[in-house]
């Protein structure tokens, strides 16, 4: 197998060469080689891969239109699997497919088409909806449905609290005094705060306003590290500051 670090770079280098037709086979191959989850590559398949994608998509037609066609296929392989014959591993169907309905969400982020992700979580069948709610959310609000969405978060304090205890859990593992550990925090910080502001918005897309008062100011108490809190208030009074130090702090690495 062609190794795939190389052919990115090839892709990449195509696309900035403005080959675009050979770069979009070479994004379409990449898309494929990256889907083992388990994988050291996968990572980079919704990152990397896609990102480059939805670029070449911008100025390409043929990409957007292959993109589409990925994402439309995806979203009928989900929908029939509903009427398939019953599997022996019920539950491995259902992390297999959240994992593609995953794939049909990120696509349709980069397409700005959150209305076909919100449409087609409403026709999967309710076990397969409960694991795939927490990627749909975003589309469920950005479409309005916002008593949907909270059908699926019930008690946002809860899920607040486990997922802070998930974060001062990792936290306590990182040596802060590195580059390392004080990247891997910026990045803790950064999805911490990602589903933090998307249960305020859920919150105050419901109507309830004193929740969100409430939960904004817990979501940086609930944090034990000194360090983590302060990365938190710092990004509730100036959004973006976050993002912002780990761009500098990986420019940094590069000197």
């Amino acid at each position: 197998m062609d190794n795939v670090h190389d052919i990115l770079d090839r892709a990449w280098t195509a696309h900035s060469a403005g080959q675009f037709d050979a770069a979009l086979q070479d994004y379409i191959w990449l898309f494929d080689a990256t889907s083992e989850r388990d994988s050291d590559v996968a990572p980079l398949r919704l990152s990397y891969v896609l990102n480059a994608w939805a670029k070449l998509a911008e100025e390409h037609l043929p990409a957007r239109q292959a993109l589409v066609a990925l994402r439309d296929r995806d979203a009928a392989l989900l929908v029939a699997a509903d009427g398939g014959n019953p599997s022996p591993d019920p539950g491995a169907d259902i992390d297999a497919n959240a994992n593609l309905f995953n794939d049909v969400r990120a696509i349709n982020d980069k397409l700005g088409d959150a209305q076909h992700t919100y449409q087609l979580f409403q026709r999967l069948p309710a076990d397969l909806a409960r694991a795939c709610a927490n990627s749909a959310l975003p589309s469920m609000m950005a479409c309005g449905d916002f008593t949907l969405a909270h059908t699926y978060l019930p008690h946002p304090d809860a899920h607040l609290g486990d997922y802070a205890a998930e974060v001062n859990a990792h936290v306590a593992t990182l040596d802060l005094l590195g580059d390392a550990g004080m990247s891997e925090l910026l990045a803790t910080v950064y999805n911490y705060m990602t589903e933090v502001r998307l249960i305020l918005e859920l919150l105050e897309g419901y109507g309830d306003h004193a929740a969100a008062d409430r939960l904004r100011q817990q979501a940086a108490a609930l944090i034990t590290s000194a360090e983590a809190r302060a990365c938190i208030e710092a990004e509730f009074a100036h959004p973006g500051t976050t993002l912002d130090a780990m761009v500098e702090l990986q420019n940094a690495a590069l000197i």
